[in-house]
């Protein structure tokens, strides 16, 4: 059954806190709008603050200039353009106050490849220590912020991979490997410095790594044949695939003919699908994990039976599927944290947040 479109009226409205780069760069087809919306038209108390707008003093307290979502609107478009309007009401408020507060800020955007400080994890630690829900876990994003993450789940479900800043193991990898491959920032995102090198190939192998190791460790992956095809962002919430109805939050995205990259930015083409059973065997078998490190809103780019990447800072797609599929992924993801809240309030004594992102 599709999860409602409207919140149980009997219960107490949901005080949910988004933590973004900006709020006046926010877009209606940004996942965070959508999910921020859908919170807001349920009937929650919604606010958005900039990364930069948080601030901790000897008390305790996290505050924040928040900007809440006001009146009412058909549609996230509307949403968006009362949010980042110039005369929105900005207020100074305790995050701490907030039932949920949910960390969809991408530290690369503004602190570029190589980040090693993300504010929103030391604010979402605070908060997390305060008894607030925190998603996703501040602890968990930090041992997750990194295309390293991947190396700490079986071998069957990952392509080989290289991290080093050697030039000379990158050479001695790709021989061994004696296939295709790509070339990646360590800590990049959204497809930038993404390099495809053939089989034997040398020419531009040293410029290549060159503009690669200048922003810092970088990947070697091996380059899967089935990534001609495209690949499946599917978006998993508590460990399991989202989904809403018969509809599971998926779509392949096909790179153009010029282009090896498969990020919508850069002219990929969205397309509907289905999970298969290696998929869903993929999702199963990395599940474990994401819940024990609190990992509750996450983005899986698949190919084949193996995964490429996991985006857990502020994995998208939400507008994608919407529109593919007529349905609102958003809805669910709140109705399922509406549920957690309920859930944490029926204990007298709070429990740890980690608890309640486990399905």
């Amino acid at each position: 059954m599709p999860f409602p479109l409207g919140r149980d009226t009997l219960a107490p409205a949901m005080r949910i806190c988004f933590v973004v780069n900006s709020v006046r760069t926010q877009r209606p087809t940004y996942t965070t709008t959508h999910l921020a919306f859908a919170a807001h038209r349920r009937g929650n108390d919604v606010a958005l603050v900039s990364v930069d707008d948080l601030s901790h003093g000897d008390d305790c307290v996290v505050f924040g200039e928040i900007v809440r979502g006001p009146g009412t609107h058909p549609d996230a478009t509307g949403f968006v353009r009362a949010l980042v309007a110039t005369d929105a009401v900005r207020e100074h408020a305790r995050l701490n106050d907030f039932d949920v507060i949910f960390l969809r800020n991408n530290p690369h955007v503004t602190n570029g490849a190589g980040v090693r400080f993300n504010p929103a994890i030391e604010f979402g630690r605070r908060l997390k220590q305060a008894g607030v829900m925190v998603v996703n876990d501040p602890d968990g994003l930090m041992r997750a912020g990194s295309k390293m993450y991947l190396a700490g789940f079986p071998a069957e479900i990952r392509p080989r991979t290289l991290t080093t800043r050697s030039p000379e193991r990158v050479r001695v990898f790709l021989r061994e490997l004696d296939g295709p491959a790509v070339i990646k920032p360590l800590y990049g995102y959204g497809g930038q410095n993404v390099f495809f090198v053939a089989r034997g190939e040398t020419a531009n192998l040293a410029q290549i790594i060159s503009a690669v190791q200048s922003e810092g460790y970088l990947i070697v992956q091996e380059y899967l044949p089935a990534a001609e095809r495209g690949d499946k962002r599917v978006l998993m919430v508590g460990g399991l695939p989202l989904q809403t109805g018969e509809r599971v939050a998926a779509y392949r995205r096909v790179h153009p003919k010029d282009d090896m990259r498969n990020n919508m930015h850069v002219g990929a083409v969205r397309r509907a699908c289905k999970l298969s059973g290696p998929e869903r065997g993929v999702c199963d078998l990395i599940r474990p994990r994401l819940v024990a490190d609190g990992l509750y809103f996450v983005g899986l780019d698949i190919v084949g039976d193996k995964i490429l990447e996991i985006n857990v800072f502020a994995p998208g797609g939400i507008n994608n599927m919407n529109e593919l599929y007529g349905v609102d992924m958003g809805d669910a993801v709140i109705a399922d944290l509406e549920r957690k809240v309920r859930l944490r309030g029926a204990y007298r004594e709070p429990m740890p947040p980690h608890v309640f992102m486990r399905g």
